[in-house]
């Protein structure tokens, strides 16, 4: 209980509040008596030192030590009976106690100090019972509303009815989940509040806070924070108190509050965790094909949203930097993270696609985000419709960037119009996504396209790459380098010209029988013949692959 309502009790209500008015605030646990001049070891924060004096009566000094120590310990206060050893409390310790705002308290003769002591413990014993049975009541109030299948919105009303007090829910990336409308709270200063630990970067710790004005009126807030405890990040309930006299009721139920959101929410979080993980079995299954039934996919598909269209797109969507994490990083601690990283981004995703405009599907297979997209808007002027989808998506993923940091790729596969193609068409996204990453690029908007042969090669393992272009030009080995170079082009501009030697002297700028010196020597070497269909080949895919892999 606060010592200034200690205070009222009996035995200590003709005591004279000798310094530390501005500290009767204080919470008072417990009661102590000091029979010994090192006492202040001995001493608990929240504790309030009843004294004679006796054993500091001749060295008065040594009480201003014990104020500062008191007040360093976190004590409640300091009572002295004077009149008997000490005639009076000396200056120098009001002078301290006033500096530090340590109540200092000079006790009547009317009570001794074994009856101060059983008073006020009594006092607080029954504080405390009165708190527990508040406490008590309180939590099943909150109980019981759960158990009568109330939700989130109830909980809130009923919060702000027992504090008489504003109340907002905030979740774990400090968004509004809910708030009191029978009472309304003052968002505005709580969102000033909020911004400033945002921009100090500075924790969010529960308790008692003052908030000034955005405005800088001059008139003050009180926010009470209670943190909302859950497996994952935790949320807040934070309240607008007017009276402060009732801030250790209000504190306790808060408390009780928060035990059972956390419940609800954790509640809630295991339903939509459940409601997921059918959503992501049922496309796992569509996508990789075993789903073979138009009608099956309708029936399934309906509760998602999925519905036919004339034009639509799949998409995948993953994270910049997955492919290249490191092994090794399966402990229990980096996977949570990894999932709570994975569920936020579902969620920025989610709210980002609401700006296009169209029906879409989302869902996550493993670390990717797949998304089913009505793409009518797009597609009727292919390459103009191409520019502008690869431009939203860029911004969306610029905007989910700016908030937490994570860089997104796409792949996009061509257009469908059947559900029984969503399976080639994922497979087209992925072809796309990995083209995309085979170029070194970072932050893509990569559309699916027909492979190349370069694409192609770029699939094969750059050891075997470099094997093949090795055992080609093997033979020329002994030719330096500056030469080796002449022949590569030469041959290059020959087959470039179909094998037509007048136009590769013209295009070299030489004559005709040096490139007919220059092929025979190439065929002497390597016995390979030039204008020969399977040597040829080997010959242009072994040029291709070396100046890819310069």
């Amino acid at each position: 209980m606060l010592l200034k309502d200690l205070l009222q009790i009996p035995a200590l209500r003709h005591s004279r509040i000798a310094a530390g008015f501005s500290g009767l605030n204080r919470n008072v646990h417990s009661v102590n008596m000091m029979d010994a001049p090192d006492i202040a070891q001995y001493l608990r924060p929240q504790e309030l030192l009843l004294t004679t004096a006796y054993a500091v009566k001749d060295q008065p000094e040594l009480l201003k030590e014990l104020v500062i120590q008191m007040a360093d310990a976190g004590c409640s206060g300091l009572a002295i009976k004077t009149k008997r050893f000490l005639e009076e409390i000396p200056e120098a310790v009001i002078e301290t106690a006033n500096a530090l705002q340590f109540p200092l308290l000079e006790l009547s003769m009317d009570y001794s100090l074994g009856e101060i002591i059983n008073d006020a413990l009594s006092s607080i014993l029954q504080n405390k019972t009165a708190e527990l049975t508040y406490a008590m009541e309180t939590h099943h109030t909150f109980f019981n509303l759960i158990l009568n299948g109330e939700g989130l919105s109830e909980i809130v009303e009923k919060l702000s009815q027992l504090i008489a007090a504003p109340v907002v829910i905030l979740g774990p990336k400090l968004e509004l989940a809910g708030l009191s409308l029978s009472n309304k709270p003052d968002l505005k200063r709580l969102n000033h509040f909020l911004a400033g630990k945002q921009a100090g970067k500075l924790p969010l710790v529960g308790g008692l806070h003052r908030v000034s004005s955005s405005e800088g009126s001059g008139n003050d807030v009180i926010i009470m924070l209670q943190p909302i405890p859950t497996y994952q990040r935790q949320g807040y309930i934070a309240a607008f108190p007017s009276d402060e006299s009732r801030q250790r009721l209000q504190t306790l139920a808060l408390e009780q509050a928060a035990n059972v959101l956390g419940f609800e929410m954790l509640k809630t979080q295991a339903v939509k965790d459940r409601t997921r993980q059918f959503k992501i079995q049922f496309f796992t299954e569509l996508v990789q094909g075993e789903i073979h039934s138009e009608q099956e996919i309708i029936h399934r598909g309906k509760q998602y949203g999925l519905f036919p269209g004339e034009s639509m797109l799949c998409m995948l969507c993953g994270r910049e930097g997955d492919e290249r994490q490191t092994q090794g990083r399966n402990d229990q601690g980096a996977m949570e993270k990894k999932a709570r990283e994975i569920d936020d981004l579902y969620r920025d995703l989610n709210k980002q696609l609401q700006s296009l405009k169209t029906d879409y599907v989302l869902f996550t297979l493993k670390d990717k985000f797949v998304l089913l997209l009505h793409a009518k808007q797009w597609i009727g002027a292919e390459a103009e419709g191409k520019l502008r989808l690869a431009a939203q998506m860029t911004n969306m993923a610029e905007a989910i960037s700016a908030a937490n940091g994570a860089q997104l790729n796409f792949g996009i596969s061509s257009p469908f119009s059947k559900l029984l193609d969503i399976p080639k068409a994922f497979k087209q996204a992925s072809d796309a996504y990995k083209l995309g990453h085979s170029h070194n690029k970072a932050g893509f908007v990569q559309f699916y396209h027909t492979k190349e042969l370069v694409d192609l090669l770029k699939l094969i393992p750059v050891d075997d790459l470099q094997e093949f272009v090795r055992d080609t030009f093997e033979d020329w080995s002994s030719i330096e380098e500056s030469e080796q170079l002449e022949w590569r082009r030469t041959l290059s501009v020959f087959y470039d010209n179909h094998c037509h030697i007048g136009e590769t002297a013209k295009q070299l700028y030489i004559h005709r029988n040096t490139v007919l010196y220059r092929l025979n020597r190439i065929e002497q070497l390597t016995g390979a013949q030039v204008r020969n269909p399977a040597d040829s080949l080997r010959i242009r895919m072994a040029l291709q692959i070396k100046e890819m892999l310069m």
